[in-house]
């Protein structure tokens, strides 16, 4: 059992001995359960909504979602075979008690049964004092979560073997909750006496979903609760929760990277960080587009692949196409397809090229014929790079450095000096690195060290078997650092 601190127990019970709830807390609950219903299906498009019990006709099919006319609520559709099925959501209450923020953690869990009678029960389990380390999390559990190790399961009721006031440090290696939708309506109380009562988290909370309520409070800086402050005030909710992504000065684009006349378009959406991220790219304010690009976005809000289609044909091109094809395009294929094609000198603002009718084929074939190609391109590639890099060439009494010139002088300068150099060759055609050879005045075929430079800066200088350079030939790679490439950027 997770050791408890002094303080801490304190603070858990004096929470414990009071048993009210902030006022608003069961229409809240209520009001959160209400999205946790169905729309049950039976013949001839029959609908029957659990939520507020009203009978209507829909072709909607199962697995879609209906809106009931009735409520106005969109719902899951259901068989009306339908033996039972369960939501579970978390939810949250922020406290103040001794100068300690603590996070309370309850589960509401909704049933709907063989009669499609909907119920729901909530119950608290967790409780969380936020910290400043983001890789670990200060959370305490009660006798309701189950002590398994494969399966973390709440129990709701009040049987003997429940002690909900006997609290715990949760100790395993995964994370018990990280997201969870917050109650509003104490929090301007609970806050006015500390660091955030300007932040204007009640309204946040108020207009966002699900909120990682510790990362938020987690004691930011005067500088970090001002950025979430600016940014509530303008009413872009969902971006005050991704602060970290924003600056507090500078004009509208320095900010966030796109042109005021979108301010309203944002505002009016309440758009989040990834949909900014889509926006910069679209510049079009179409919300109806930037949510179906959306399901093209990586794990982690990654829009990576979005950019790189984006820098071949325009998000709006590939937006089109993938409507063609009703969404199904696999974006890693044609991403590389668009890498092959262009490098094999097609032309992408014709349709016929941008637009395979079948990708698979299309991809493959490309592929073959750039396999054939790709030595000769990356020759051109790496002499054409060598002649954009040859402004930088540097040399001293003793020492000169140049770019790499060719395929071959690459391939000649990794056997020299048994490194793996010549394995860059596509990168550095690519113009993703730069490589340059360092050699002395009196011996320039002679390879002495390999550099590699990025941003205008030396990331990497190795000398024969990855060694590192000696103090002479460090002090001549600083120079010219300092005198060619900085004064370059």
């Amino acid at each position: 059992m997770g050791y408890v601190r002094v303080a801490y127990r304190k603070i858990f019970e004096e929470l414990d001995s009071n048993d009210s709830m902030p006022k608003g807390w069961d229409k809240f609950v209520e009001k959160q359960a209400e999205y946790q219903n169905l729309i049950i299906r039976s013949s001839k498009n029959k609908c029957h909504c659990t939520n507020c019990n009203h009978d209507f006709i829909s072709k909607k099919k199962v697995g879609e979602e209906a809106k009931c006319p009735n409520c106005h609520n969109k719902y899951l559709v259901k068989r009306s075979n339908l033996r039972w099925y369960e939501f579970k959501d978390y939810l949250s209450i922020l406290d103040y008690i001794n100068d300690t923020f603590v996070i309370r953690y309850f589960e509401l869990k909704s049933t709907i049964g063989p009669t499609h009678k909907h119920s729901y029960s909530v119950a608290e389990f967790g409780r969380e004092i936020p910290t400043r380390n983001s890789y670990y999390q200060n959370v305490y559990v009660n006798g309701r979560v189950s002590r398994t190790q494969r399966h973390i399961y709440i129990y709701h009721g009040n049987g003997w073997y429940i002690n909900d006031k006997k609290w715990r440090q949760y100790m395993r290696n995964y994370s018990l909750i990280d997201y969870s939708i917050v109650f509003p309506n104490n929090l301007k109380q609970v806050l006015k006496n500390t660091q955030y009562k300007y932040s204007c988290l009640w309204d946040i909370t108020k207009h966002c979903s699900y909120i990682d309520l510790s990362d938020l409070i987690g004691n930011k800086s005067d500088y970090q609760i001002n950025r979430i402050e600016l940014l509530a005030k303008m009413k872009l909710y969902n971006l005050a929760l991704r602060e970290k992504e924003f600056r507090n000065k500078g004009s509208f684009k320095d900010i966030f990277g796109v042109s005021k006349d979108f301010y309203p378009f944002m505002k009016n959406h309440n758009i989040t960080y990834v949909q900014l991220k889509i926006l910069r790219l679209l510049q079009e304010k179409n919300m109806s587009k930037i949510k179906y690009l959306q399901k093209f976005v990586g794990y982690g809000e990654d829009t990576g692949i979005l950019e790189e289609i984006a820098g071949y044909i325009g998000l709006n091109r590939f937006y089109k196409y993938a409507k063609m094809h009703h969404g199904r395009v696999d974006k890693y294929m044609y991403r590389d397809y668009l890498g092959f094609a262009k490098a094999l000198g097609l032309d992408l603002k014709n349709n016929r090229y941008a637009f395979p009718k079948n990708l698979r084929e299309e991809h493959d074939k490309l592929e073959a014929q750039y396999e054939i190609q790709s030595e000769k391109i990356i020759q051109d590639g790496i002499k054409k790079r060598g002649k954009e890099l040859s402004n930088y060439k540097y040399q001293d009494k003793m020492f000169v450095i140049m770019p790499a010139c060719s395929l071959k002088a690459l391939q000649n300068e990794s056997k020299q000096q048994n490194n793996c150099v010549r394995t860059y060759a596509e990168r550095y055609a690519k113009g993703k690195c730069d490589i340059y050879f360092m050699r002395t005045i009196d011996k320039p075929k002679k390879s002495l060290v390999t550099v590699e430079v990025k941003n205008n800066r030396v990331v990497q200088s190795r000398i024969k078997c990855n060694r590192d350079p000696n103090e002479e030939q460090l002090k001549f790679l600083t120079n010219w650092e300092q005198k060619v490439l900085k004064g370059a950027a």
